[in-house]
C-alpha cells in the first residue's frame, strides 16, 4: 500500500510539473518613444517600412503573397487595427503569435508606448526561443527607428537658435527658367543697397522660393550689422528675427532642387512634434556665391523658425 501511495504521489507530481511547465503564460515587453500615439501608429502600421526595424529582416526583403520572408524566417500579419497589430513569426524550428499595441503615455501627449504581448509555455519562458528574443529586440529597433530623424524623415534634423537677427530683404516673382540669373540679380541689388546705406553687410545670405505654375517667387535676405530706415515702397525692407528664436535645421548637401525635400522633412517633423510655425522656412548659404540653378550641388542650412 505504501509503495502504491508513493508511486501515486510521484505520478501526481510529474503530472503537475508537466502541466505547470506546459501551461501558457502571458508575457509583455514595452518601449517608450518620443511621438504621439496617433503618429507613432501611423509609422508603425506602414508595412512597407516594417523590414527597416523588424529583426532579422532587411530593407531589401519584400512582401510576397502576404508574407515577409528572410531566408527561413517568415512574418504574416493576422490583423491590423487602429492601435494594434497581430502577427505570426515562424521558421523551420518554431512558430509564435505576437501582438503589438500602441498606447499613449499617461503624462505626455508627445510620447507613447509600444507594448509587445505573447503567450509561451513556462518552459519556453526559461529557455527563450530565437523568435521571442528577436521580436523583443525588434521593439528596441523600432524605438531607435522612430527616435532617429535621419531614418524617419530622410535627414538629420536638429534644434538650433537664431544668431543673425537683422536682415535687408527683397522679393520678386520671376519665370522659373530665369531662376539662377534673377536670384543673382536680387542678391547683387541687396548688397549694393547695403553698401549705399552703410548697413554693414555681414556676408550672411538666406533665401526662400515658392512655385506658382511656371512662375517662382524668390525671397532674398542678407545679414546686416546696422539698422536702416526702409520707408514703405522702398526697393528693400528691414526684417528682424528674434534673437535665440528656435530653429529646426538640416545641414543639406546635394542638388539645389533637393532643398524642397528638406523643407518637407522639416514640415513633417514640425507636425509630428506639434511645433508652431513662427515664420516661413528658409535656407542659409554655407558656401560662396549665389544664383545657382536647380542642378547645382550646394551646401545649405535649411531652417524652419518654430516655437
Amino acid at each position: 500500500m505504501t509503495r502504491l501511495l508513493v508511486a501515486f504521489l510521484i505520478l501526481a507530481l510529474i503530472a503537475f510539473a508537466t502541466f505547470a511547465l506546459f501551461q501558457k503564460t502571458e508575457q509583455t515587453y514595452s518601449v517608450k518613444v518620443n511621438l504621439p500615439a496617433m503618429k507613432a501608429m501611423e509609422y508603425f502600421a506602414d508595412t512597407n517600412r516594417l523590414n527597416e526595424w523588424m529583426i532579422p529582416y532587411k530593407p531589401s526583403d519584400a512582401w510576397n503573397n502576404g508574407k515577409l520572408i528572410h531566408n527561413v524566417d517568415t512574418l504574416v500579419i493576422d490583423r491590423l487595427g487602429a492601435f494594434e497589430m497581430e502577427f505570426t513569426r515562424s521558421n523551420t524550428q518554431s512558430k509564435q503569435d505576437f501582438a503589438i499595441l500602441v498606447l499613449p503615455d499617461k503624462d505626455s501627449i508627445f510620447q507613447s508606448h509600444f507594448l509587445l504581448q505573447y503567450q509561451v509555455p513556462r518552459w519556453k519562458k526559461i529557455f527563450a526561443s530565437p523568435l521571442v528574443s528577436q521580436t523583443t529586440a525588434s521593439l528596441d529597433s523600432l524605438k531607435s527607428f522612430l527616435d532617429n530623424p535621419a531614418r524617419l524623415y530622410g535627414f538629420d534634423i536638429k534644434g538650433e537658435q537664431v544668431a543673425d537677427t537683422s536682415f535687408l530683404f527683397a522679393k520678386k516673382t520671376i519665370a522659373k527658367k530665369d531662376f539662377a540669373m534673377e536670384t543673382m540679380n536680387l542678391f547683387d541689388m541687396l548688397i549694393k543697397e547695403a553698401e549705399k546705406r552703410n548697413a554693414g553687410y555681414t556676408g550672411v545670405r538666406i533665401f526662400h522660393f515658392q512655385d506658382h505654375g511656371n512662375e517662382r517667387t524668390i525671397f532674398a535676405s542678407i545679414g546686416i550689422r546696422n539698422n536702416v530706415e526702409t520707408p514703405e515702397g522702398d526697393v528693400v525692407s528691414l526684417k528682424k528675427m528674434p534673437f535665440q528664436l528656435n530653429l529646426l535645421t538640416i545641414d543639406y548637401k546635394g542638388p539645389y532642387t533637393g532643398v524642397a525635400k528638406a523643407y518637407q522633412a522639416l514640415e513633417n517633423y514640425r507636425q509630428d512634434y506639434r511645433y508652431v510655425t513662427m515664420a516661413i522656412p528658409f535656407h542659409k548659404y554655407l558656401q560662396d556665391g549665389y544664383g545657382f540653378d536647380d542642378s547645382t550641388v550646394v551646401h545649405m542650412k535649411v531652417c524652419y523658425p518654430v516655437y
